[in-house]
């Protein structure tokens, strides 16, 4: 089991959060989002994941690895 942690920018509401575990939810490997209003986003997965698979996941929205 593999764990990352990031910090997202520009999350507002519970709405924001929901956007964006959808989007990572596309990320092949990822087992379990976990995500606050303030940003902090922990990842669970059964592979490595590589930062740029994140970014790419993210590239159509306007939340944004900081």
């Amino acid at each position: 089991m593999f764990s990352y942690q990031y910090k997202l920018g520009k999350l507002n509401c519970e709405a924001c959060i929901k956007l964006v575990k959808m989007d990572l939810g596309t990320v092949k490997g990822i087992t379990n989002i976990d995500l606050d209003i303030d940003g902090a986003l922990e990842l669970k997965a059964d592979r490595e994941i590589d930062k740029s698979e994140i970014v790419s996941a993210l590239k159509d929205s306007e939340y944004k690895i900081l």
